[in-house]
């Protein structure tokens, strides 16, 4: 019994850092500037896809692991399996392969936030919402179609750069996961306290007011589409990582409207609120996940339906009685130059 809570907790803790991720990201881009961005799958695949179609093939190659005669998409396991092999002794190698996809991953969604960004920034909202949506779309279409990407419908294996930890695996893993999260939290907390970060709000609250300053609208906006971007894929490429699999079934709907119910939930523009909104709607979901199949010929309908009426409740319930989310926003405290007061 206790196995299986230790289990189920690691897991739960494991998807709530992966999603907190996205939604700081989510957060600098909605919460801080006010861009509609529909599209996080887009950028979250976009690192699930850097891992899936890069990792093996880099593994590989650090490894010094002979694949001659053999293909990364149809040998695909068995390239895989070897690599775990050696990986399974070689802790620095995991760590550095980790962290050159981490890397990799940041830096494709960057690119891709300002490739996006450049033409949709000077939309209207909801015309920016509906082009990052179709983004996202049009992504998934590119990964199931074109197979020497990440293996077409079936997807990949990725090598497990947490195979030294052995039975620790996914304890060290979520630990992993948990260190990169505080340290987007604390990047967060700190950017909406510096000029920036005020300039980003300034934007999002009256963009008319904010140009009249002399502020360039275009450029806050990219600006904030590009740390969000290299956030929400960083997020993707850890999520390919700890499954162990990059399918391009897993990156819809999960990915593209759950992150804007938690931090509805939490309190857009407040990234302690999104933590807390992440937690309790993971909290929920993996409990209903655990505990459902126990509901069968209680419940009126299907159980594999009580998440998705579960959801619009929940989105119901938040936009009737707390638009404002479980901790607004509030202004960051500013200590004034020569002795002003802290506002």
């Amino acid at each position: 019994m206790f196995e299986l809570f230790m289990t189920f907790v690691i897991d739960l803790l494991a998807f709530f850092l992966i999603y907190l991720i996205l939604n700081i990201g989510l957060n600098i881009e909605l919460g801080y500037t006010g861009i509609t961005n529909f599209g996080t799958v887009f950028w979250f695949s976009a690192g699930g896809f850097t891992v899936g179609a890069l990792a093996t093939r880099l593994g590989a190659w650090l490894l010094n692991i002979d694949t001659s005669g053999m293909d990364f998409i149809d040998d695909n396991m068995a390239i895989v399996t070897k690599i775990n092999g050696v990986l399974k002794g070689e802790p620095l190698q995991g760590l550095m392969l980790l962290i050159l996809m981490i890397l990799i991953a940041g830096v494709i969604g960057a690119f891709l936030g300002v490739l996006m960004s450049i033409p949709t920034v000077r939309l209207r909202a909801d015309y920016l919402g509906i082009a990052f949506l179709a983004s996202g779309e049009i992504l998934n279409v590119i990964g199931v179609a074109y197979r020497p990407l990440v293996g077409g419908p079936p997807g990949v294996a990725v090598p497990d750069v947490w195979a030294w930890a052995g039975e620790w695996r996914f304890p060290v893993a979520t630990f992993t996961i948990f260190i990169f999260a505080v340290i987007f939290l604390a990047y967060a907390e700190y950017l909406v306290r510096t000029p920036l970060g005020r300039s980003l709000r300034a934007v999002r609250d009256n963009e008319f007011a904010a140009q009249a300053y002399g502020k360039d609208i275009a450029r806050f906006r990219l600006i904030a589409m590009v740390i969000g971007s290299t956030l929400i894929s960083i997020s993707g490429a850890l999520y390919v990582l700890y499954s162990q699999a990059a399918n391009p079934s897993f990156f819809r709907f999960h990915w593209t409207f759950l992150p804007w119910l938690m931090i509805l939930l939490g309190g857009i523009g407040n990234n302690i609120g999104v933590l807390i909104g992440t937690f309790i709607y993971n909290t929920i979901y993996k409990l209903i996940v655990f505990y459902k199949f126990a509901l069968m010929g209680i419940l009126p309908f299907d159980v594999v339906w009580l998440n998705y009426i579960l959801l619009g409740t929940l989105i119901l319930l938040i936009l009737i009685y707390r638009p404002q989310g479980l901790l607004p926003e509030k202004p960051p405290k500013i200590r004034l130059e020569r002795g002003g007061r802290s506002s």
